[in-house]
C-alpha cells in the first residue's frame, strides 16, 4: 500500500537508519512483486557485497541489479540523500530512492541508473570519504534535474520494463517445490558454501522460490549472472544410482540456467566426490518425461558411456566451473 506522503518523523530513534533502509527495501520488493503481478520476481543477497537485490523479468529472462536508498523523513519538501561513492559505482545498477511513510511508501520515487545518478549527485566528502548527494522533490510536475526518473510509487513495475497486461505462464500451485525437505536444503547449502569462498562472486535466493533458478550467482567485476538449480539425491550402498525429477509445470530452460546435481551419500555422512552441471536447455536430451515431471537417472562413478558424461565433474571444481561461466 503506499502512503499518503506524510513523512515518520520521530518513529525512528536517532541514528537508526538500517532499521528503517530494511523497511524501505522489503516495502519496494513486496511493491514490484505486486504491481508486476510477479512478473517481476526478486533475488535478495546472502551477503552484503553491494547490490540489495536481482530483480529478475520474467518476460525476457533479463537480470536487473538493484540499489534501494531509502529516508523516513523530508527534508523541507524534498527527499535528501548522502550515499558513499563505492556504492554507485556499478554502470549495471538501478538506483530506486524514496520515502517511508506511515503504512507504505511516500507518492513518487527516483529510478535512475547509476551513471546517471554520478552525473547529477553534488560529489563531496564525509570525514574523508568520498560521498555523493541529493535532492529531489515529491512532486512529479516538478522541474527538477531528476524529472525524468521520478515515478509514482504505485507505477514502479513500468520502470522496470514492465507492461500493464502482459502475462507469463503461471505455475501449478499444487506442485511440491524443486527442492524439499532437509536432504535438498543441505545441497544447496554445500553449493552456497563452497561459492562463498570466492570474494568476487555474489550468492542471492529468491522470494518467493518459483522459479527454475533458486541460486542466482553474480560476479562482481564482470557483471554477469547466471542461475542454479540444485537437485540432491541419496546414494547407499544399496542403492547406487538414484533419479533426479524436474517439475514440468515450472521448468523454463535459459541460456543463463544450470542445473547441479549432488548426492548424499547416507552411510558416510558426506557428498560424492562427483557432480553433474549441465546447462538448463540440454535437459531434454537425456530426461524422459513421467506425468508431471521430467527424470533422469544419476549413477555417481560410473565410467558407463552417455549422455551425461560430459557434465561429470569433481565436486572440488565446484567453484572453478562457475567463476568460468561467468568470466
Amino acid at each position: 500500500m503506499m502512503g499518503d506522503g506524510s513523512d515518520m518523523v520521530g518513529l525512528w530513534p536517532q541514528g537508526e537508519t538500517i532499521m528503517s533502509g530494511q523497511v524501505f527495501e522489503f516495502r519496494l520488493w513486496a511493491a514490484l512483486t505486486e504491481q508486476s503481478r510477479g512478473q517481476l520476481h526478486v533475488f535478495l543477497p546472502l551477503s552484503d557485497r553491494g547490490i540489495d537485490a536481482l530483480v529478475h523479468r520474467l518476460s525476457d529472462g533479463a537480470y536487473l541489479p538493484v540499489q534501494a536508498k531509502g529516508r523516513s523523513k523530508l527534508t523541507g519538501d524534498e527527499v535528501q540523500l548522502v550515499v558513499p561513492a563505492g556504492s554507485v559505482d556499478d554502470d549495471s545498477v538501478l538506483i530506486v530512492c524514496g520515502l517511508i511513510v506511515d503504512g507504505g511508501l511516500g507518492p513518487v520515487m527516483l529510478v535512475v541508473p547509476a551513471a546517471d545518478f554520478r552525473r547529477l549527485a553534488w560529489s563531496s566528502a564525509d570525514r574523508g570519504r568520498p560521498v555523493y548527494e541529493i535532492k529531489y522533490p515529491v512532486d512529479l510536475s516538478s522541474r527538477s534535474i531528476w524529472a525524468p526518473w521520478l515515478v509514482a510509487s504505485d507505477h514502479l513495475e513500468e520502470r522496470f520494463g514492465v507492461s500493464p497486461g502482459l502475462s507469463v505462464p503461471p505455475v501449478a500451485e499444487e506442485l511440491a517445490p524443486f527442492s524439499s525437505g532437509d536432504r535438498g536444503f543441505l545441497g544447496e547449502a554445500e553449493v552456497v558454501r563452497r561459492l562463498a569462498e570466492a570474494e568476487d562472486l555474489n550468492q542471492f535466493r529468491p522470494f518467493p522460490d518459483s522459479e527454475t533458478a533458486e541460486i542466482l550467482v553474480r560476479h562482481r567485476l564482470t557483471r554477469q549472472v547466471i542461475g542454479l538449480q540444485v537437485k540432491t539425491v541419496t546414494i547407499s550402498p544399496a542403492h547406487t544410482r538414484a533419479t533426479v525429477a524436474v517439475w514440468k509445470s515450472s521448468f523454463r530452460p535459459a541460456p543463463t540456467t544450470y542445473f547441479v546435481v549432488l548426492a548424499w551419500l547416507a552411510d558416510q555422512g558426506r557428498f560424492d566426490e562427483e557432480f553433474l552441471m549441465f546447462p538448463s536447455e540440454r535437459l531434454l536430451e537425456f530426461a524422459s518425461e513421467e506425468g508431471g515431471h521430467f527424470s533422469f537417472q544419476f549413477h555417481p562413478g560410473s565410467t558407463a558411456d552417455g549422455a551425461l558424461k560430459k557434465y561429470r565433474r569433481p565436486l572440488d571444481d565446484l567453484r572453478a566451473a562457475v567463476e568460468d561461466l561467468l568470466a
